[in-house]
């Protein structure tokens, strides 16, 4: 009798034992639900306030434009612009030019003559074109690719929006040295995953809508993802929009087979 009690009181302290553990477990999965929730509705309104002082302190048209005069003069220091060859650049920038957003941005490029792969923008419409680049490249759609791409840079204000704080901060005239120079070494930073993301998308509508194929953005970008293991991160050059560590080329090309179905 005092066995069967035993081995009923033990049955009943390990019925009470794995209903508390049960218990503690769904609460704990509650919990964790519920901070989920409030840690992802606290960066919303992160990014949200975070958006609003962008929009408050943003910088006009003419600012920026401004900025990107002084800027490309700096960007340019040491560097060779060449003629164009290989392919008619001033006729591809042509075609997507017509579908900016952004129309009073002094829209420009240049070819740069350096080995390197790559092209970049900087604020106020300005956007450089390595020789290299345009050498390892084999057709009209990949160029048009690179060049909506940084056009989409500004169009986004991307390029903008990386340099306004400082600006505003410097509380002087924008086109200042000191703030040019400011904003030149912020550009030595890449832009971030989502930025690139986000250009390499609305790069894909300029492109399309100027008649080009989507092929030459998925093309252009598998050839990067072939050059990108040979480059060390600390390798990485100053203002390099293509070869980058983030997001990788092929991240980026799995991105837009989906969105060009």
């Amino acid at each position: 009798m005092k066995n069967n009690l035993s081995v009923k009181n033990g049955s009943a302290l390990s019925s009470r034992f794995y209903t508390a553990i049960l218990v503690w477990v769904m609460c704990t999965i509650s919990i964790n639900a519920q901070l989920k929730d409030i840690l992802t509705e606290g960066l919303k309104t992160v990014d949200q306030i975070n958006q609003s002082i962008l929009n408050i302190t943003s910088l006009s048209d003419e600012e920026e434009n401004k900025i990107g005069t002084e800027l490309e003069k700096e960007v340019l220091k040491g560097k060779k612009v060449v003629k164009e060859y290989k392919f008619s650049i001033s006729k591809i920038f042509s075609n997507l030019k017509p579908y900016v957003k952004r129309k009073s941005i002094n829209y420009g490029y240049k070819v740069v003559k350096d080995t390197a792969v790559n092209a970049y923008a900087i604020a106020g419409g300005r956007m450089f074109v390595n020789s290299g680049l345009i050498n390892f490249l084999t057709n009209e759609d990949e160029i048009a690719y690179v060049i909506a791409h940084e056009i989409s840079h500004n169009e986004l204000k991307h390029c903008a929006n990386r340099i306004q704080y400082a600006v505003r901060a410097s509380k002087i005239n924008p086109v200042l040295g000191s703030v040019v120079s400011i904003a030149y070494g912020i550009y030595r930073t890449p832009f971030s995953k989502e930025d690139e993301f986000a250009a390499d998308e609305n790069g894909v509508k300029l492109m399309q809508q100027a008649g080009y194929n989507v092929s030459g953005a998925i093309s252009a970008l598998e050839k990067i993802a072939k050059l990108e293991d040979r480059y060390e991160a600390n390798k990485r050059g100053a203002l390099n929009d293509f070869i980058a560590s983030h997001p990788l080329a092929k991240q980026r090309i799995e991105r837009l087979k989906k969105i060009s179905k």
